[in-house]
C-alpha cells in the first residue's frame, strides 16, 4: 500500500517551479506521483512505504525552494502566515522603493529633454543613476532567481523578467558609456536611451507580484476559518476540578465541559446535560439539534443555553472538522482535467518565449541595420519578453479549483476536487434540502386551535411542556406564548422522542405534543383534526397535535418562511436549465405548498 506525505513549499513563482519541484520528487526512489499546487503552496506525493520524509525533503530544497517542517494544522497555518506576511513585506519595501525612482525616471524620460538638465549627457546619466538602483536593488529578487534557475539549466518567469530589464538596462548603458567616451563637446547629445523600460519593468512586475501575493493569501481564509470553528482551548474536567488545556493535549476518553454559547472542542458524547447544538458546519441545517445524555456531538458545533458535560471520542486529526479540512485542502490542491493543458503549455512557454524575443530582435535588425534599428528591435524584443507572463497560465487553473472549493467550504459545500468541479458545468438536476436552505431556520407560531376553545389555556401549557426542550420550535411556541402575556408554568416528568414528540405534566395535567404516531402510542387517535391540519399543511406549515392525558386537545401549526435568496437561487438554476427538487422529511403537502 504506498504512503502518502504532505509538504508544504514555499519560494514557488510560477508554473515552472511546480513542474521543476515534481521531476525532483519523481526521481526520488520509491516515489510513484508527485503533484505540486502553485495556488497553495502544496505538494502530494505517493511513495513506497520505505522512502524516508528527508529524502523528500532534500529533493525539494536541492531545487532551490524552502520546505516548512511537519506540525500541528495551526502551528502549521501559522507558519505559512508569517512566511507570507515576511514575502508580503519585502514586496511592500521593494515596490515603494521601485516606485519612488521610476517615477521621476519616467518625467525625465517623456519630458525628452523638455525639463531643465534633462536632456543631454547630463540628463542621460541621471535616468542611469534613477534606473540602476531599482534593476540591481530592488529588482535583485528577480536577477537571483533567473540565476539559480539558469545554474540549474531551467528557465521561469524570473528568466523573462531578468532578461527584458538586463537587455533595457545593458544597451542602454552601452550606448551612454560610448557617447560619453566620444562626446567632441560638453553638450553631445545623448542616445536613445530605455533605463526608464528597464525601471518601469521591475516596478510594475513587482506590483503585480503583491497583488498575486495578496490573492494567494485569500485561498487559505476558507481553511483557517474552518480551523477557527474548533475552540483553542477546552475545559477539562478530571478529578481535581475543572480547568482549561490546549486543544492539542485533549485525548480520546477525556471528559470536558461545554458551557452555554461555546463550541465544542472535538467530536464525543454527551454524559450529563441537554441543549440545543448548532451542528450547520457538518449537516448545513441552521435548526439547532437537540442534544440529551447518549447524543454524540462534532468539534466546531455551537452549543446552544444549557451546558454539557461530553466525554470525546476522537480529537487531533481524527474529527470530523479536522477531517473536512483535509479533504477541503486535498480538493484545492488537486488539479482539473482542464489543467494538464495548462500544464503542458507552461512547460514549454519560457523558451518558446525566448526564442520568440530573438526573433523579434533579429528581424528588427534585419529590416533597419543600423544603430537606431538595432534600438527598436531590442525594444520589441523586450517587450516579448515582459508581456508574456508564464504565472498566470500556471497559477490561473489551480487558483480558480482553490478559490471555488475554499469558497464552498465557508457555504457548507464541499468538492471532492478540480474534477468534481469541472463535471459541476454539465449538472442537470440539483436536489435541495428545505429547512435552513430554502428557508430562514427560524420557525414561528402561525397557528392554534383548541377543541374546548380555551386557546390560551392550550399555548400556556404547551409552553410549559416546551420551556424544557432546547429545540427551536419548543422556542417559537415559548415565544408565542410570552408575546401574547402567557408566562409558561412550571412542569414535571418531562420526556422526550427526537422525531416524534415530548410530553410533561403540567398542573397536574400529562400533556403530549407531537406527531400523529406519539399520540397513538398513548392510545389518542387524531382523526377529528386530520383535516385541518392537512389544510394548514398545505399552506406550508408544519402542525403538531396537543393532547391532555388521553383526549386530543387540539393542534399547533409552526411555519418557517422561505428566504428571498432561495427565491433568487431557484430562478437562477431553472434559467440556467437545472432541474431543481426538494428533499424534505416534512409532510408531502407542507413540502408542496
Amino acid at each position: 500500500m504506498p504512503s502518502r506525505t504532505e509538504l508544504t513549499v514555499l519560494g514557488m513563482t510560477c508554473a515552472a517551479c511546480v513542474r521543476r519541484i515534481e521531476t525532483a520528487l519523481k526521481r526520488v526512489d520509491g516515489v510513484a506521483d508527485a503533484a505540486v499546487n502553485l495556488a497553495t503552496g502544496s505538494a502530494t506525493i505517493k511513495h513506497a512505504p520505505s522512502t524516508q520524509a528527508g529524502a523528500l525533503r532534500g529533493a525539494i530544497e536541492a531545487a532551490g525552494y524552502q520546505v516548512l517542517e511537519a506540525s500541528a494544522p495551526r502551528a502549521r497555518l501559522a507558519a505559512l502566515e508569517r512566511a507570507a506576511d515576511l514575502e508580503h513585506r519585502g514586496l511592500v519595501r521593494d515596490l515603494v522603493f521601485a516606485a519612488a525612482l521610476t517615477a521621476p525616471l519616467l518625467i525625465l524620460a517623456m519630458s525628452h529633454g523638455a525639463l531643465p538638465g534633462s536632456g543631454g549627457l547630463r540628463g542621460a546619466w541621471l535616468q542611469f543613476s534613477l534606473a540602476t538602483p531599482v534593476v540591481f536593488g530592488a529588482g535583485r529578487r528577480f536577477l537571483v532567481h533567473a540565476w539559480q534557475a539558469a545554474r540549474r539549466g531551467s528557465s521561469d518567469m524570473n528568466t523573462l523578467i531578468a532578461l527584458g530589464a538586463l537587455a533595457a538596462w545593458s544597451y542602454s548603458t552601452v550606448a551612454l558609456a560610448s557617447a560619453t567616451w566620444n562626446r567632441a563637446s560638453a553638450h553631445a547629445v545623448a542616445p536613445h536611451a530605455y533605463f526608464e523600460a528597464a525601471a518601469a519593468i521591475v516596478a510594475f512586475v513587482l506590483l503585480g507580484k503583491l497583488l498575486e501575493g495578496r490573492a494567494r493569501r485569500r485561498l487559505g481564509d476558507a481553511v483557517r476559518r474552518l480551523h477557527d470553528l474548533v475552540p483553542a482551548h477546552a475545559h477539562l474536567l478530571d478529578a481535581q476540578g475543572t480547568h482549561d488545556v490546549a486543544l492539542d493535549d485533549l485525548r480520546a476518553g477525556d471528559r470536558v465541559l461545554v458551557r452555554p454559547g461555546e463550541r465544542v472542542p472535538a467530536d464525543g458524547v454527551v454524559e450529563h446535560g441537554a441543549s440545543a447544538v448548532d451542528e450547520a458546519l457538518l449537516t448545513g441545517e441552521s435548526l439547532p439539534v437537540e442534544k440529551l445524555p447518549g447524543s454524540t456531538v462534532v468539534g466546531g458545533a455551537r452549543n446552544g443555553s444549557g451546558a454539557l458535560q461530553v466525554r470525546l471520542t476522537h480529537t487531533g486529526a481524527d474529527t470530523a472538522v479536522a477531517r473536512i479540512v483535509e479533504a477541503v485542502e486535498r480538493a484545492q490542491g488537486s488539479r482539473a482535467p482542464i489543467a494538464r493543458f495548462a500544464d503542458a503549455a507552461s512547460a514549454r512557454f519560457v523558451p518558446i518565449v525566448l526564442g520568440l524575443a530573438l526573433v523579434t530582435f533579429a528581424l528588427g535588425w534585419l529590416v533597419e541595420p543600423t544603430a537606431a534599428g538595432a534600438a527598436l528591435a531590442l525594444e520589441r524584443a523586450v517587450a516579448v519578453l515582459v508581456i508574456a507572463c508564464p504565472c498566470a497560465l500556471g497559477l490561473a487553473t489551480p487558483a480558480a479549483v482553490a478559490v471555488a472549493t475554499g469558497r464552498g467550504a465557508e457555504l457548507g459545500v464541499l468538492y471532492k476536487g478540480g474534477a468534481a468541479l469541472e463535471a459541476a458545468a454539465r449538472l442537470d438536476t440539483v436536489f435541495l434540502d428545505k429547512t435552513g436552505t430554502l428557508t430562514a431556520g427560524e420557525p414561528r407560531l402561525v397557528g392554534l386551535h383548541a377543541i374546548d376553545g380555551d386557546e390560551a389555556l392550550l399555548l400556556a401549557r404547551a409552553a410549559a411542556v416546551e420551556l424544557s426542550s432546547e429545540h427551536p420550535i419548543a422556542h417559537a411556541i415559548v415565544t408565542a406564548a410570552r408575546e401574547r402575556g402567557l408566562e409558561p408554568r412550571a412542569s414535571a416528568k418531562f420526556a422526550s422522542r427526537p422525531g416524534a414528540g415530548i410530553a410533561a405534566t403540567v398542573d397536574g395535567v400529562r400533556v403530549r405534543i407531537g406527531t400523529s404516531t406519539w399520540l397513538a402510542e398513548a392510545g389518542i387517535a387524531s382523526g377529528p383534526l386530520d383535516a385541518e391540519t392537512e389544510r394548514a399543511a398545505a399552506l406550508g406549515q408544519s402542525p403538531f397535535f396537543v393532547a391532555y392525558d388521553d383526549r386530543l386537545a387540539g393542534w399547533l401549526a409552526i411555519a418557517d418562511p422561505i428566504t428571498a435568496d432561495a427565491r433568487v437561487a431557484l430562478r437562477a438554476l431553472r434559467a440556467a436549465g437545472v432541474e431543481v427538487a426538494l428533499l424534505s422529511g416534512d409532510r408531502d403537502a407542507t413540502a408542496r405548498a
